[in-house]
């Protein structure tokens, strides 16, 4: 399952520690990494990225808006204090409805995530959540993650059942109204129906993009299984057709 990870250390050092056991956990085959991030939390609040080049060898597929997204929100109000080479991975705080976090999750992130501490965050499939548990708290790490498929309604569905629950009540006043509002109702209920349309294609744009990023993780995952051998690729393989089937439970809830 695809979740996003937070796990709060006392300080940098332990945070890069935390990195390095998260990518052994990648290396022998019991989770994968799709993106990763080590940021601080700065006196004013902000948090700063943290560039780390030797280990940022994990490809990052489909995972840098959700990630950059849960980023940002860590910064609270005042946001985030954006690296030489960090850039990219800064989402946008609406991209949260993308992977499920809440403002519950975001509370109890930034409550312990507290100035002159350090978290990585991280995108990763896991199945055995005792693994990372285990290793994290070994180095002193708070751990925090959420299931990326925790929310099916996306904004767009709530904006079209909106604009269908007004036209809905407009088409019944009109039946009821005097001649010259006529126009003007049907004006709005013509307004409404663009907006419809327009809700409904940025739901298929998003749902099309998601449908290519879970392809390509699935892809990437397959070279990495076909690069392995013995009990690594039997769990690379085994992740590989979990993630298949929650990609196939997930459609079929829509």
């Amino acid at each position: 399952m695809e979740k996003m990870l937070v796990v709060v250390f006392d300080n940098e050092s332990k945070a890069l520690d935390g990195l390095q056991a998260l990518s052994k956990l990648d290396s022998e085959g019991y989770i994968s990494i799709y993106a990763e991030q080590i940021v601080a939390k700065e006196p004013g609040g902000a948090v700063r990225l943290i560039d780390n080049p030797d280990m940022s060898s994990f490809p990052i597929i489909g995972g840098a808006a959700a990630l950059g997204a849960l980023v940002g929100l860590l910064g609270g109000p005042v946001g985030v204090l954006v690296g030489a080479t960090a850039g990219a991975v800064i989402g946008t705080i609406t991209d949260r409805e993308e992977f499920g976090v809440t403002d519950e999750f975001i509370d109890d992130v930034t409550t312990t995530l507290t100035q002159g501490k350090a978290a990585l965050v991280a995108e990763i499939s896991e199945e055995r959540v005792t693994l990372v548990d285990a290793r994290m708290e070994e180095l002193g790490g708070v751990v925090f993650r959420r299931a990326r498929n925790l929310v099916q309604e996306t904004q767009e569905d709530r904006d079209a059942a909106a604009h269908r629950a007004e036209m809905e009540e407009l088409k019944a006043e009109r039946a009821q109204a005097r001649v010259d509002r006529l126009g003007k109702i049907d004006a709005r209920i013509d307004h409404l129906r663009a907006k419809l349309e327009a809700a409904i294609e940025r739901k298929r744009v998003k749902m099309q993009k998601r449908q290519q990023q879970r392809e390509a993780k699935i892809q990437a995952l397959q070279t990495r299984a076909d690069q392995s051998e013995g009990a690594v690729r039997e769990r690379r393989e085994a992740r590989i057709a979990d993630l298949r089937r929650d990609y196939a439970e997930m459609a079929a809830e829509r």
